[in-house]
């Protein structure tokens, strides 16, 4: 039968998150999924599997912690694929929140993977289409921003929430790019997924709050939100042997909307 497929899926007790878990699940891989809900994440995974067959850890990627109980959960076991897809949008923190959740603890994720992937294993970090409105200009100084601290010395970027998002997920999209050489020394590939606005309860809230959002959709090539698994189906295809050539890209998601000519936002 081969090596287990081990994958571990964040924040996937609803939206992105959830949807990922499941296609990995139906891909065959063995699931190890992470959200700060544990009642949520196990009535979740209950719709699409049973006993032995998902494990669970529980805690805030921000916090030590969880690599902790993280750790404690996978004894050992190498990883196959790595999603995280956990993450907060704009109106749900402030500036400081957000680059903690969407970057800093991105950063502690890809470091805490060293080490502990299987060859030919994959890691996908989720970006935004957001990201690709910020522009390029500031990319050097995000960019240099290996550690918690320096994360949070970006807080003058980030004069709003909206703004925070965009640096927080520019940089996700750049420490894929930035870490493909080393974790291509070890045989795995690193990429990350810029969705546009999805179908999700974070989507429509985004929608609701500001209603530019629900323009950006409608002046799509494709003039919808995308379901969450269409997303998902991009997040499984980048962990499986299909994508073993591709790896520091990241895959744009938006229904063609930046392709419209939507202006980058810069700072």
């Amino acid at each position: 039968m081969g090596r287990e497929l081990l994958a571990v899926v964040t924040g996937a007790a609803s939206g992105m998150g959830e949807a990922t878990a499941r296609l990995m699940h139906e891909a065959g891989w063995h699931l190890v999924v992470c959200d700060l809900d544990e009642q949520r994440l196990r009535a979740s995974s209950a719709a699409y599997a049973s006993g032995r067959e998902v494990e669970f850890v529980t805690g805030d990627i921000c916090d030590p912690a969880f690599f902790s109980a993280l750790d404690a959960q996978l004894r050992g076991r190498s990883i196959g694929a790595f999603i995280n897809c956990a993450g907060i949008s704009p109106f749900m923190a402030g500036p400081e929140r957000i680059l903690d959740v969407n970057l800093a603890a991105s950063i502690d994720i890809v470091e805490y993977l060293t080490g502990r992937m299987a060859d030919d294993g994959a890691v996908v970090l989720f970006a935004s289409s957001a990201a690709h409105m910020l522009g390029s200009n500031l990319d050097e100084r995000i960019d240099a921003a290996n550690s918690r601290e320096d994360v949070a010395g970006l807080i003058d970027l980030c004069a709003e929430p909206g703004l925070a998002y965009r640096v927080s997920k520019r940089g996700v999209l750049l420490l894929a790019k930035r870490l493909s050489n080393r974790f291509g020394s070890n045989r795995v590939r690193i990429n990350s997924i810029s969705p546009g606005i999805i179908d999700t309860p974070m989507g429509r809230a985004e929608m609701h709050r500001w209603p530019i959002m629900a323009a950006l959709v409608n002046a799509s090539s494709l003039p919808r939100a995308a379901d969450a698994r269409e997303v998902a189906e991009v997040a499984r295809f980048l962990c499986s042997p299909a994508a073993s050539f591709i790896t520091g890209t990241d895959i744009l998601g938006d229904g063609g909307s930046l392709s419209r000519g939507v202006p980058a936002l810069e700072s």
